[in-house]
């Protein structure tokens, strides 16, 4: 009986983890897409014409003349392995966060682990992508990756500052304990003046 009641914050801890993860991912995948839409756009394309030009690989050679259906494959394709790819990193990320927390020492492998990442994932997409990297300015490419990685880590340290992955932040019990680390007792609130 113990048991199970000490398994059940765990097992809540683990679901919350998962939960920012996914947020994280989403965060990740929409920035990274709203960023090559913006910049499709300002060059005068359409908005998935990097969305094409990457599902080239996945879908095979590009027709002659592409149809509608080809192109709606080609976003469709892209699209969803950009976005598992998103939400497998994003998971990753907050329970490295969650480490980060339990084992305040090593917080800077946090930030470590996130930035080795993202290099494997840009170069894996680099590898897969060779074939179109001259259609494709990579200058783009590390810079949408890099506001993807800044906006997931802010989300992240949003959501883990109460629990104490940030520096400043206190730790679990420390707000209840005075300058000697001795609980203090709650007193009546002072009388505004």
């Amino acid at each position: 009986m113990k048991a199970e009641r000490a398994e059940r914050p765990e097992r809540a801890e683990r679901m919350v983890s998962l939960f920012q993860g996914l947020m994280a991912g989403g965060i990740l995948y929409l920035t990274v897409a709203v960023f090559f839409a913006g910049v499709n756009l300002l060059a005068g394309r359409s908005a998935f014409h990097t969305v094409e030009l990457l599902a080239e690989p996945l879908l095979g050679r590009r027709p002659v003349v592409p149809g509608p259906e080809w192109r709606w494959a080609a976003r469709l394709t892209f699209n969803g392995v950009h976005l598992a790819g998103s939400l497998v990193l994003g998971v990753a990320a907050a329970l490295l966060a969650v480490g980060a927390e339990r084992a305040r020492r090593a917080r800077w492998v946090f930030l470590l682990i996130l930035v080795v990442g993202s290099v494997l994932l840009l170069l894996g997409l680099q590898i897969l992508t060779a074939d179109v990297s001259e259609y494709l300015p990579w200058h783009s490419v590390l810079t949408a990756h890099l506001a993807g990685a800044i906006t997931t880590t802010a989300f992240l340290l949003w959501v883990h500052e109460e629990r104490g992955l940030t520096e400043g932040a206190p730790r679990q019990g420390d707000q209840d304990r005075g300058k000697q680390g001795k609980p203090v007792k709650p007193g009546p609130d002072p009388e505004p003046r």
